[in-house]
């Protein structure tokens, strides 16, 4: 038996007592990787072995701390031998050590998105686990005492608490306070003899948590100076409920967390719209123009031709970039739930409703930019509650009497002609022309030239490196069918298209055999040939250039050199 197995029935009360805590599932492995305790997914494995090759391999090799932020994709992954089957979304090894010895790894893992962003946000607080658990072990394995036990795990499982950057409340069966950590008590200034829960929050609050009969999530509320998300977790004992553990987080912290870990992966700028005609550069450059401003913008354009990338581009542009950007698409969601959405619901609204309540996205977005896709598809009795809440820049959640005061910068799409829809009366037209102070139109991929070659080129080098193969570009006869295709799903089909060639592709450049199997003949473009298309393309090129440059010869002289060409070339192709 080893060390850790002996004293197992301690072990699984401590990673319990933190797992009701943390909401983060908790394993320990011995030096033969078999699993002594665990708690979630893990407690169906304990007995078990862990995977050869594993991080938890490596820490008890290393001894060192690991946090793996992408498991199977992280080095450390490579050789796990559970690799393929990992559902795992972040994982901390953490090793214990007894007498200079590498004795067993703590693990912790994250299952969900909601445990995911609580490992990352206090990945420094669980680090500090490795110290504060080896004292744990070392004491239990040096004194197993059951009386001088009870006290040890007690007053080490309350440093553990301390460690933590949320407030830790635990109450008795009574609701009166039992214990606190540092955190809560140094945030709210609680004195110490306080044993009312009502002196430490306010009477509203405990209403919602009974509400909740003390067991789920309520917030966020306010309490003193902050704003807190409280989550509530009852103790059993005995199958009998013994108290309750409250856990105080941060609101404000949790947004800024959020919105770092989004910017990370969702950031997009102007330098992402792609493209050197004319009608794509006109477009980028009313974009850059209004990003700066509050005005609301209107982007139309068919399917697939990248209004969410303008919207997110004219969002990180702007005063709001530090803020959240949030998308809802008005045609995807059933009319009876539009309204829920968007001004979000009371406790009790409907059936089937939260029973906490919900914000909808005008609250959620309050300081960032909402995006409204396919506007033209909301229901037209939504139109009037969303010109109200756009004019007078407050809503009332379904069930609610209080108004709240909301100010997102919209930003809307459509694919449909919406002008035309507000002179028939399918859209109102006072909604019309509050949404639609700045319209840009997003050009169809048929009529930006030479840019399918372009785009087509950022794909190839994208999905080359997504499936592992190296690419010099597209055959001729490929570029040619590229170009006379009329791409009636425009960019987003552009972009499935060649995916589709590189996975059939094995040479070093995609050619038209890879990708007119996924081509319709009936829509390729035979009017125009290939020097036609090249006229074209250098007529808009050279057009935009000099209107950047200047018409004076000296500016001329430059763009010459800059095409690479003879300043006399350049004049005949400009005569």
């Amino acid at each position: 038996m080893s060390l850790l197995n002996s004293i197992r029935s301690e072990l699984q009360h401590i990673v319990e007592a933190m797992y009701s805590v943390t909401n983060v599932d908790i394993t320990i492995v011995d030096q033969e990787l078999k699993r002594v305790v665990g708690t979630g997914v893990h407690g169906n494995a304990i007995g078990m072995l862990a995977p050869l090759n594993s991080a938890f391999h490596k820490c008890i090799t290393t001894g060192e701390q690991y946090l793996i932020e992408k498991p199977r994709e992280e080095s450390i992954c490579i050789d796990c031998e559970n690799r393929e089957n990992c559902v795992e979304l972040v994982e901390i090894c953490l090793p214990i050590d007894y007498n200079g010895e590498i004795i067993g790894v703590l693990g912790l893992c994250a299952f969900d998105e909601i445990a995911r962003n609580n490992l990352l946000t206090n990945t420094d607080g669980y680090r500090t686990f490795e110290n504060q658990l080896t004292g744990i072990i070392n004491t239990m394995l040096k004194e197993k005492d059951y009386g001088q036990m009870l006290e040890y795990r007690s007053n080490e499982m309350f440093t553990l608490i301390n460690s933590l950057n949320e407030g830790i409340v635990v109450l008795d069966k009574n609701q009166r306070i039992a214990t606190m950590n540092s955190y809560i008590q140094d945030k709210l200034n609680i004195k110490d003899n306080a044993t009312g829960l009502s002196e430490i929050i306010p009477e509203s609050v405990i209403i919602q948590l009974s509400e909740t009969d003390f067991s789920g999530e309520i917030g966020p509320v306010s309490i003193g100076n902050d704003n807190y998300i409280i989550q509530s977790n009852p103790i059993e004992g005995n199958n009998l409920q013994q108290g309750y553990i409250l856990i105080f987080s941060d609101f404000n912290k949790m947004k800024k967390s959020v919105l770092k870990s989004q910017k990370v992966k969702d950031i997009v700028t102007f330098d992402h719209i792609l493209g050197e005609s004319e009608s794509i550069k006109s477009a980028r450059r009313q974009a850059i123009q209004v990003a700066e401003s509050e005005a609301s913008v209107m982007i139309m354009g068919e399917t697939g031709t990248g209004k969410e990338v303008f919207a997110r581009a004219i969002h990180h542009a702007g005063k709001r970039s530090d803020q959240v950007f949030m998308a809802l698409n008005c045609g995807a969601i059933p009319e009876n739930l539009i309204e829920s959405e968007l001004f979000g619901y009371e406790q009790g609204s409907f059936t089937g409703a939260n029973k906490t309540g919900r914000q909808g996205y005008f609250e959620a977005a309050t300081k960032g930019t909402l995006f409204l896709d396919e506007i033209g598809e909301l229901p037209y009795l939504m139109q009037v509650k969303l010109l109200r809440a756009l004019e007078e820049k407050e809503i009332t959640r379904i069930g609610g009497h209080k108004g709240i005061k909301v100010n997102p910068r919209i930003i809307s799409a459509t694919h449909r002609n919406i002008d035309t829809m507000a002179r028939e009366g399918t859209f109102r037209e006072d909604l019309f022309y509050r949404l639609n102070i700045v319209p840009i139109q997003i050009p169809p991929l048929r009529d930006r030239g030479y840019d399918v070659l372009i785009l087509g080129k950022y794909f190839l080098e994208h999905f080359g490196k997504v499936y592992g193969k190296e690419f010099i570009g597209f055959s001729q006869d490929a570029e040619n069918l590229l170009l006379k295709y009329r791409f009636p799903g425009n960019i987003r089909e552009l972009k499935n298209l060649i995916e589709y060639a590189v996975i059939f592709s094995d040479g070093s450049k995609v050619t038209a055999e890879h990708i007119k199997g996924k081509i319709p003949i009936n829509l390729l473009d035979e009017s125009r040939t290939l020097t036609e298309l090249t006229r074209e393309y250098e007529r808009e090129l050279i057009s935009s250039r000099i209107q950047m440059l200047g018409e004076g010869v000296e500016s001329k002289k430059i763009l010459a050199k800059k095409l690479g060409i003879s300043l006399a070339t350049l004049y005949r192709k400009l005569d």
